[in-house]
């Protein structure tokens, strides 16, 4: 895929690119020109991606060097893709372009960059009013902080061939309506020696409409209230103090979500659960094939949606809220000395964060770092240590199914992420100097965070749900086949080196394959509250899942992902090891 990035000079299009690809592009002269041109190379999971920064200009149909390079160059590369990059700060003067762009009939998305800028001097940009002006996609977006990364890359992965609509404003602004520009108009968007017509003016006054629709200015007091609460939030100990007490009712607000939810969707699907079974079972002649898929089916339909589903909902709505609102950056200063106990700075709670709720994306989050030191640092961590919503949700049902002890998983973990990430730290010791710039707090719009949380919240029936039904009745088949029988040879060796039983290791080496998956062995054997403990820890403390390796790959290199799975073996076996000595038996 090919993507071309046009935009207005010194709109930040380098900083985008810089931003999206972690730095790493070439910068090539042009054929017959001195006008450079920066190319760089983005993986994704699913996408390899070509982007193609091209010089600054205010039109493409005018005449002019840079202009000709930017259609030779649509001409030869076809492009899949066009992002459009705007100035939040000077939208009429960039929708110029948009409207030019449009004209072209390739894909257009509009990156409104220095988004914060523009909070900041308190304008407010109507994200879904301008879209469906445009018929474009949105993202707001910062080089700066970061914002917007995310949901842009998830926007890459989409299929970009249906993503425009024809603009809602133009048939308002026909040519033949349009008068011949006389050169005295105040309220041009251009200026005289530019105006070269009717068709010149008709896209001038199209983005001054539309700027005048979509951009608004706070109200004095509302900019007073929270300029004083960001204030207060921005000071050392009231700021630290206050964001700790939004991390722990965070964190209760999922647990409860997740505890209330389980019930009431249980029993509104229990009735399903036991039609799908028998409907299987009545499909099937009677046999093995019949005992698997009668109960490993409505199994992995019903269990995400009980289990997995109101976690991963929750955890993405409370992403989005924390990015929207500029939180997530001032966690960032706020955990800057933590930060450096383990050799990275602040920022690293951004990736860490969005872990809870997936670590693919996380883990290209962490181009936010500012060495390959750090960033080896994050990655290994989000792979060993922490948990994505989906695991969070099962790991929560075999707490509640075994009575396994919540307060020692919860020490265990931090003990962990505290010595793995001291020891990695004094390994690849840190040099840099921490300076973050912080985005100025907002009320954070209420379409912008549904659509995020739609989009966080798409993989669970694209990606989860297919993954967890397909591995379900994969577990199902081995385990009314004898498979695990196969491993009861290792039972003297798992109950004196962990205390646990062989069936149970079984489910911390499935962590290779998924994490969240490993926790659904467990729910098919008998476990002690201790050993549910145990193995719980051992698989909350271990290897990546499959696609968190690839990203890895993708991101540090194999060599990198080698010293992750070693360190996660050794975690894992140190952890259950340690517990059984720990824990009363």
């Amino acid at each position: 895929m090919t993507i071309v990035m046009i935009g207005n000079p010194n709109v930040g299009k380098s900083l985008v690119l810089n931003r999206l690809t972690g730095s790493n592009f070439i910068v090539s002269n042009y054929a017959g020109t001195s006008l450079e041109i920066s190319e760089a190379v983005l993986n994704l999971p699913n996408n390899k991606i070509k982007i193609i920064d091209t010089p600054g200009v205010y039109s493409v149909f005018s005449i002019g060097q840079d202009q000709q390079i930017i259609k030779d160059l649509l001409e030869k590369e076809k492009p899949e893709l066009i992002i459009n990059v705007l100035d939040a700060a000077n939208l009429e003067r960039n929708l110029l372009l948009s409207f030019e762009l449009k004209e072209l009939g390739i894909p257009m998305l509009l990156l409104v960059n220095q988004i914060d800028r523009a909070r900041r001097i308190g304008l407010q940009i109507q994200r879904e009013r301008l879209e469906n002006i445009m018929g474009a996609p949105v993202v707001f977006f910062s080089a700066v902080t970061g914002e917007g990364l995310m949901e842009l890359m998830q926007m890459l992965e989409k299929d970009t061939t249906d993503i425009n609509r024809p603009s809602s404003i133009e048939s308002f602004f026909k040519q033949e309506n349009c008068c011949e520009c006389t050169f005295q108009c105040r309220e041009c968007s251009i200026g005289s020696e530019s105006c070269l017509g009717s068709e010149d003016f008709r896209r001038a006054e199209m983005a001054r409409y539309t700027a005048q629709l979509v951009v608004h200015r706070q109200s004095e007091a509302q900019r007073y209230w929270i300029d004083k609460i960001g204030k207060l939030l921005d000071r050392p100990l009231s700021g630290t103090l206050i964001l700790l007490v939004l991390v722990f009712l965070s964190f209760f607000v999922l647990l409860k979500f997740i505890e209330l939810s389980e019930g009431p969707i249980s029993a509104l699907l229990n009735p399903l659960n036991l039609i799908i079974e028998q409907f299987v079972a009545n499909l099937l002649p009677p046999g093995i094939v019949n005992n698997v898929l009668s109960k490993a089916i409505p199994e992995g339909l019903i269990i995400p949606f009980t289990i997995i589903m109101p976690a991963m909902l929750m955890v993405s709505l409370l992403m989005s809220v924390l990015e929207d609102t500029g939180l997530l950056p001032r966690y960032s200063v706020a955990l800057e000395r933590v930060g450096r106990l383990f050799g990275v700075s602040g920022q690293a709670v951004i990736p860490l964060s969005l872990g809870f709720g997936c670590r693919t994306p996380a883990i290209m989050a962490t181009r936010l770092m500012p060495t390959m030191a750090e960033r080896f640092i994050v990655i290994t961590l989000l792979s060993i240590v922490i948990p994505c919503a989906a695991t969070i949700g099962v790991m929560a049902a075999v707490i509640s199914a075994f009575h396994a002890s919540l307060l020692v998983l919860f020490i265990t973990m931090l003990t962990v992420l505290m010595i793995l990430g001291f020891i990695i730290s004094h390994l690849m010791p840190r040099e840099e100097v921490f300076v973050y710039e912080l985005p100025p707090l907002r009320i954070p719009g209420k379409s912008n965070v549904l659509k995020k949380v739609r989009l966080r919240f798409a993989g669970f029936f694209t990606e989860v749900l297919p993954l967890l039904l397909v591995m379900n009745i994969i577990i199902r088949a081995l385990m009314e086949s004898g498979f695990f029988k196969l491993f009861h040879s290792m039972e003297g060796f798992t109950r004196a080196l962990f205390g646990i039983p062989a069936d149970a290791f079984v489910a911390v080496l499935v962590t290779m394959f998924q994490r969240y998956l490993a926790p659904l062995v467990l729910l098919n054997i008998n476990l002690t509250p201790r050993e549910a403990t145990i193995a719980i820890a051992m698989i909350s403390l271990s290897l990546p899942c499959l696609p968190v390796m690839v990203m890895t790959v993708r991101e540090i290199g194999a060599q990198g992902l080698v010293k992750i799975l070693v360190m996660g073996i050794i975690t894992s076996f140190l952890v259950g090891t340690g517990l059984n000595l720990i824990l009363p038996g």
